[in-house]
């Protein structure tokens, strides 16, 4: 999903989630806040339910 929207790991630095964090997440190997949840979602211009559509 982030590919898609063409970002990079490193959009999200500025709004406090790191690039290793963004990394992790993205395969599963860390537990995220909800509030970071929200960041990251706001950042790709989705909601929070989205990220968890596996589809």
């Amino acid at each position: 999903m982030r590919l898609a929207r063409g970002l990079k790991q490193d959009d999200f630095d500025c709004k406090g989630i790191s690039r290793s964090m963004v990394g992790l997440v993205e395969v599963a190997k860390t537990d995220i806040t909800v509030t970071k949840l929200k960041v990251i979602a706001d950042v790709m211009g989705v909601k929070v339910k989205d990220l968890f559509d596996f589809e």
